[in-house]
């Protein structure tokens, strides 16, 4: 009994901590999934889009917008290569700002976002109090996105 006992926890835990292991293909296009409020012509609340393309199994380039909303509209984005480990991306912007690490955790889901900087009012070259950390992006399609950017594919 107690050997089955063992058998059905090991049945039931090795595909949770399975998951971490399988290698997800990051490409495709993600929308920023938050509360809005339309007043008016006016939209309150965090929107946002990524969109990636695997180019290797180690390398992605992503496109990433994301805007605070009414009443500043103050936004943040970037378009970079990002080396892609256990499906998980860092963008740093050592130009801009040297405290800046933000981390990419891609799910079957989605992309869970933590922004780590030393000035949250200005991090990572966004606009002023522009903050990705915590935030979560629905994957809405997994179809190569057109990013726009062709000077990337340039320098591959």
């Amino acid at each position: 009994m107690k050997t089955f006992a063992i058998f059905l926890v090991i049945l039931f835990i090795n595909p949770i901590l399975g998951e971490n292991d399988v290698q997800i293909n990051p490409t495709g296009t993600y929308k920023l999934k938050s509360k809005t409020i339309k007043k008016g012509n006016d939209v309150f609340g965090y929107t946002g889009e990524a969109e990636v393309i695997q180019i290797n199994p180690n390398r992605i380039i992503m496109a990433f917008w994301i805007c605070k909303g009414a009443p500043s509209y103050n936004s943040g984005s970037f378009i970079d290569t990002l080396t892609y480990n256990d499906n998980t991306a860092i963008y740093t912007d050592p130009d801009t700002d040297s405290t800046c690490v933000i981390t990419f955790q891609f799910t079957k889901m989605g992309l869970a976002i933590k922004e780590e900087t030393a000035d949250y009012n200005f991090g990572c070259g966004f606009g002023h109090a522009v903050v990705a950390d915590g935030l979560f992006y629905k994957k809405i399609s997994s179809k190569p996105p057109v990013i726009k950017e062709s000077e990337l594919f340039n320098n591959l």
